[in-house]
């Protein structure tokens, strides 16, 4: 008998998510709808094996058998039919990368390969994966590839052994997502608590016999707060993570439903489906619009809403419920192995890759990537002495800053050669040259602050010549703390003039150079899709209060502020091609050929 609190509570977090994904933003805290159906997950399916019959063997079978049945129809069709929308809708030049998130997909482990990359769920770029969705698929198919056996096998008869597992288990995830946040969000080790809450509830948890309106109210309560009070800046998993997931527990403890719930139960009667096709058309919205504004916001939800009940309709239910579409586990792996020859099939179409408007767009980063003196997340000292130009010259100039001074780099080292300097490259991603302390995934980064620390030492032992100084001032950075009546602008300003002080060098020595207008698009994708059309792909320039703040505070210290925007911006518009290629590799930075184009201009300006 279908449980109508379990499918209001599914119907809740789907609501959650695509309501988060769509850019709803009071429901800053949706993306935990994913936590309570990992938790529902868990009740499930551990609540059906605990009532199985049969041999050891039957069992583990019929459960697999089951999971096939529930979750591939819906999801290999959803892939297909993204791989194909991604192939005619989005960037040539992005497809090649799909189509391996695509691959990684259909074998449920799309969640090791974002893990892998390093990808941020919860700050995405301007072109994310229209698969990106699919890890928490991931996540629960490596669960369960392992829990039934596990079940059977020891925990069945041995129900003491869930209550210290749940406690260490969530622990783990919480000392796991300090230490390696993007990895504790992707992988299954730091989610088996959230599943074990559910298998505890399942198991262990007696029925609430009095009370269990109360009980149920408060958890509604709960998940509630959850998705309108926790944002993406707190650590997740972690313990904020906590709210949501008990308040589930306590719902379907309860075993309770109210009429006013009465919508989201019909929600959750196509909760999976409307799952998995809301997130490939925000990504296919944000590949043509600027933004998601409030129409956007309308179509996308009514698409996804209609999307979702006629997969169910059509697809999920038929495979389900009716015994003549019933498949054997090894046509099951048919049926995968069919969606991974038609994903790499549509590779064989041609398309003219990193071509457009007659060009060669220029994705390559500056060398200091590869050789690890532009530092990566978590890690806060170079490994080498990152020196370059005229290395045995007397006379030493540094360059440092966030990945917005890394992209100089190609134009300050031929600068560095021509006039016989010797180069100090001080640079880190997400680190901006100024007193700031930031959040990254969730925690503080510490990283950046003993970063910062280590550059105005070196710089302050060293005493060069020269220092240039730029950081990515028209992007907002996540601070780990607040303090009243003080704006983001002028706490970057201010932070940008402290760390010039800790130098200790003469105002004159000290060379900031303004951030580079930001595009509002990534750059190369836009040319792919515009071949002929590169003024489609122009936008106006624009400068963020951070920047504008950032200029009236050092412009009195008498150190050299320098722009080159009326180069990149002439009249206004910022150019997307200069010297005859793509002036931007991304949405952010500016290609390496624009920067070696802009050396003389530059070296001019000095």
């Amino acid at each position: 008998m279908k449980r109508t609190d379990i499918q209001a509570l599914r119907g809740f977090a789907v609501l959650a998510v695509l309501l988060f994904h769509i850019q709803v933003s009071a429901v800053k805290g949706g993306f935990l709808g994913v936590d309570i159906f990992f938790v529902i997950s868990g009740f499930v399916i551990t609540d059906r094996l605990a009532r199985a019959e049969g041999t050891l063997r039957f069992q583990i079978v019929d459960f697999y058998r089951r999971r096939a049945k529930r979750i591939l129809p819906s999801s290999l069709l959803v892939i297909i039919l993204t791989t194909v929308m991604a192939r005619i809708y989005l960037a040539p030049i992005s497809f090649s990368r799909f189509r391996f998130d695509a691959l990684w997909t259909a074998l449920f482990a799309g969640n090791i390969r974002f893990a892998a990359q390093g990808n941020n769920y919860l700050d995405q770029t301007l072109s994310p994966t229209p698969f990106l969705h699919y890890w928490s698929l991931g996540v629960e198919e490596q669960f369960y590839l392992l829990w039934p056996i596990i079940f059977l096998l020891i925990v069945k008869r041995r129900r003491w052994l869930l209550a210290p597992l749940l406690l260490l288990s969530t622990l783990f995830a919480i000392w796991y997502t300090n230490m390696a946040p993007v990895n504790s969000f992707y992988l299954p080790f730091s989610r088996a608590w959230e599943f074990l809450a559910g298998i505890v509830v399942a198991l262990v948890v007696p029925r609430f016999t009095r009370g269990s309106n109360l009980v149920a109210l408060f958890g509604w309560i709960g998940v509630t707060i959850s998705i309108f009070a926790i944002g993406s800046h707190d650590k997740v998993p972690g313990l904020t993570t906590l709210i949501p997931v008990v308040s589930a527990a306590f719902i379907l403890s309860a075993r309770r439903n109210f009429s006013w719930l009465t919508p989201f139960e019909k929600l959750g009667d196509y909760s999976y489906a409307i799952y998995l096709i809301h997130w490939p058309l925000v990504v296919f919205a944000l590949s043509r619009y600027q933004g998601i504004n409030l129409r956007s916001q309308i179509l996308i939800f009514c698409a996804a809403l209609i999307g979702g009940y006629l997969i169910s309709r059509f697809i999920e239910n038929p495979f389900r419920f009716n015994s003549r579409l019933s498949l054997t586990l090894p046509k099951w792996g048919a049926a995968i192995a069919a969606t991974l020859s038609l994903v790499l099939l549509s590779g064989s179409i041609p398309f003219s890759y990193g071509k457009s408007n007659s060009i060669q767009l220029d994705l390559t980063v500056p060398i200091i990537y590869s050789d690890h003196c532009h530092l990566d997340f978590g890690v806060s000292t170079p490994s080498s002495a990152c020196l370059f130009g005229d290395t045995h010259s007397s006379t030493e100039v540094v360059l440092t800053g966030d990945s917005h001074a890394a992209q100089w780099f190609p134009a300050f080292v031929l600068i560095a050669k021509r006039r016989h300097w010797k180069l100090l490259s001080l640079t880190k991603s997400s680190c901006p040259a100024s007193v700031l302390a930031t959040y990254r995934n969730g925690i503080s980064d510490k990283a950046c602050v003993s970063w910062q620390k280590f550059v105005a030492h070196k710089i302050a032992q060293d005493q060069p010549a020269k220092v240039f100084i730029t950081s990515f001032s028209e992007y907002t950075y996540p601070l780990a703390s607040q303090r009243k009546g003080s704006s983001y602008p002028s706490r970057f300003a201010a932070g940008e003039v402290e760390f010039i002080r800790s130098l200790g060098l003469p105002m004159s020595s000290i060379y900031l150079l303004e951030d580079t207008p930001q595009p509002s698009q990534n750059i190369p994708e836009c040319l792919s899709r515009n071949t002929g059309k590169s003024q489609a792909c122009d936008f106006p320039a624009h400068r963020s209060d951070a920047t504008r703040a950032m200029r009236k505070s050092l412009t009195g210290l008498g150190i050299h502020y320098l722009s080159l925007q009326d180069v990149l911006c002439p009249n206004g518009t910022c150019t997307s091609i200069y010297a005859g290629r793509n002036a931007y590799r991304d949405g952010s930075h500016i290609s390496v050929s624009t920067s070696v184009a802009l050396t003389s201009y530059l070296n001019s300006r000095l």
